[in-house]
């Protein structure tokens, strides 16, 4: 499926609107490289402040919604630079579970809004 699909997919299930809160990532894990990129991609979006986090596939799909939550039941917030700032890591806790995901460097919109919330 190609990207433009994907939104347009996006849009109709309802996990993002016209601003186009959203990026594809992966679970921060030591395993590396296209293994782990493929293994531990997700799909993180936003709409109405509420997160919503997916399992991933390298055909611009996902499935398994592993995470919902509103932005205020988020903690811990944070926003650190990682591979010489060309990627961030989105840090926080829900329910009593850490979560860490890395981001491309292209996702400004979806890190303005973590970084909104770590203030």
């Amino acid at each position: 499926m190609k990207l433009k699909e994907a939104l347009s997919l996006m849009k109709e299930q309802g996990l993002i609107d016209d601003g186009e809160l959203y990026s594809y990532g992966q679970k921060a894990s030591v395993l590396g490289g296209a293994a782990g990129a493929a293994v531990n991609a997700v799909l993180i979006c936003v709409k109405d402040d509420v997160l919503r986090i997916f399992q991933a596939h390298l055909n611009n799909s996902w499935s398994n919604n592993f995470l919902t939550a509103k932005k205020e039941e988020l903690s811990c917030v944070k926003v650190k630079n990682v591979f010489f700032g060309m990627q961030k890591k989105l840090c926080f806790t829900y329910a009593g579970a850490n979560y860490k995901f890395i981001v491309p460097f292209g996702s400004k919109n979806l890190v303005a809004y973590f970084k909104e919330l770590a203030k």
